[in-house]
């Protein structure tokens, strides 16, 4: 019985993985026939498979995240021919190679099925299993300001690799203590510089010579420490100091990585307990967290003083008619908060406010992040404390971004320096929606704009002084011979009653 069921396995393994895939002459084959064409676009990362008459396909977009000098994050970002449908998967090679083309298609056929002896097939099964996406939490990772793969190398003292972090140069050796206050401490937490390289080298003798070295991120060295006998002979290359120190245990070549990190701990330790400018790395530890803590409660600071909104409670419908309720989230302008030296940190490379995200459940009742772009012509809304609710429209709009000289979204009259600007989909707070016309409130520039129905494009209110002219007449464009020339030029465009009195003049020639 043993036997068979070995036997089964390994039959289902062969006819599962057996089949060879291969790409020649921007197709794929399988087996030797070919099944599918594919076409690499020009920046090399995306391939388009199509079945030989173009009837079905997929688009997959190879992603890449580089964590750090040796690693990195690779996924595909799959959608069919008309982007109607999307998930993401992570990128493996099954197989050596270094022909991307083949490497996804193999990917796609081996793990997925997507690929068979009969062309492109199964693709309402893949696209209808739900995964999690690999885009937004590599997002998420850079959003929320998270240590650095080589700050993490710290915090977790793995020194059983070369290039760690292991501690900052330059603080003084009385940094905790009562001398100074909390705000210079938190200067020294932007001091941890400093790598390291444990080694065997070879020298005069016939026998390796153990040697560790501490260096800066640009490489200069702060600490060289060589075996002499037993005994570490420690070398502060900024002081121009040396000292020799016996280490608590024997360490050889074969010794573990927990010995390596002990070792090097006691390099530091003993650097800096003979009165050199260099932190423990426990100190370091617990800087770097502060540093990070303090970080995260500025961002959690800016944050609520800004005009986005995070995780609250709402909705999306799409133009279907479909309702996705959850927590809504949207980034209409980008946060950035100071820092303790000269300069500002942008913590949010979002805010452009053409991406909602609501996370709920889905029919089955899973918590998972719906995504809805400003273009597929979305609407939703947030509910406030007050329990009053405030609705947001996707609207096609043309937007010059000002900066009103009081801060108001209502002072139009002396603006200048605008920035120029192309029309795109974005969504706009609703002020007062009627079926005639309808104004809404551009929240990062502070303007309103006015919508016909006639009309694809919406119509920014922007009074640039001098040009005042130039406006009328756009506007007269915009809204045609429903108002006369002479009633425009009567309006107040400077506050929101001068636009009301617009809608009003409009729908009554109407």
């Amino acid at each position: 019985m043993r036997n068979f069921l070995i036997l089964f396995v390994f039959c289902i393994s062969f006819l599962s993985f057996g089949q060879k895939i291969k790409e020649d002459d921007n197709k794929i084959l399988f087996d030797g026939t070919a099944i599918a064409k594919v076409d690499k676009d020009k920046t090399g990362t995306q391939f388009t498979y199509t079945s030989l008459d173009g009837s079905t396909g997929i688009v997959a977009n190879l992603k890449t995240h580089k964590i750090d000098a040796q690693n990195s994050k690779s996924w595909l970002v799959v959608t069919n021919l008309d982007g109607s449908k999307k998930t993401e998967v992570n990128f493996e090679l099954l197989s050596f190679t270094l022909n991307y083309k083949k490497a996804i298609a193999e990917l796609l056929a081996k793990k997925y099925t997507i690929f068979t002896a009969k062309g492109i097939e199964n693709l309402d099964a893949f696209f209808a299993e739900e995964r999690p996406s690999i885009s937004a939490e590599i997002e998420k990772v850079k959003e929320a300001g998270k240590v650095d793969a080589k700050q993490l190398a710290t915090l977790n003292y793995q020194i059983h690799t070369a290039e760690k972090l292991v501690f900052s140069g330059e603080v003084p050796e009385d940094a905790f203590t009562s001398k100074y206050s909390d705000a210079e401490r938190k200067e020294f937490m932007s001091k941890v510089v400093a790598k390291y390289v444990v080694s065997w080298k070879q020298d005069s003798s016939p026998y390796p010579v153990l040697n560790v070295d501490i260096l800066s991120l640009s490489g200069r060295s702060l600490v060289k420490a060589v075996d002499r006998g037993g005994k570490m002979v420690v070398a502060l290359t900024e002081s121009n100091k040396t000292f020799t120190y016996a280490p608590s245990f024997e360490y050889t070549s074969r010794s573990s990585a927990a010995d390596t990190e002990r070792l090097v701990k006691e390099v530091v330790d003993n650097s800096y307990l003979n009165g050199q400018k260099f932190m423990t790395l426990s100190e370091a530890e617990v800087l770097l967290s502060a540093q990070n803590a303090d970080k995260m409660a500025k961002y959690e600071e800016a944050k609520k003083n800004s005009a986005n909104i995070f995780d609250k409670k709402g909705y999306a419908i799409d133009p279907k008619g479909e309702k996705t309720e959850g927590k809504v989230t949207i980034d209409f302008e980008r946060i950035a908060v100071p820092k303790s030296s000269n300069g500002m940190v942008d913590l949010d490379s979002g805010g452009d406010g053409k991406l909602v995200t609501v996370f709920g459940p889905n029919e089955k009742g899973n918590l998972r992040t719906f995504n809805f772009k400003a273009k597929e012509n979305v609407m939703f809304g947030v509910y406030n404390d007050d329990n009053t609710e405030t609705k947001y429209r996707a609207l096609l709009v043309k937007i010059e971004n000002v900066a009103p000289k009081d801060n108001t979204a209502l002072d139009l009259g002396a603006l200048a320096g605008v920035s120029l600007a192309s029309a795109s989909w974005k969504y706009f707070k609703e002020v007062q929606v009627t079926d005639k016309m309808s104004i809404y409130q551009d929240i990062p520039s502070n303007t309103y704009v006015i919508k016909v129905p006639k009309q694809e494009k919406g119509f920014q209110i922007l009074v640039k002084k001098g040009k005042e002219d130039k406006f009328l007449s756009k506007l007269k464009e915009y809204v045609g011979d429903s108002v006369a020339s002479s009633d425009l030029e009567k309006i107040d465009y400077s506050n929101l009653e001068g636009l009301k009195n617009l809608v009003d003049l409009y729908s009554n020639f109407k």
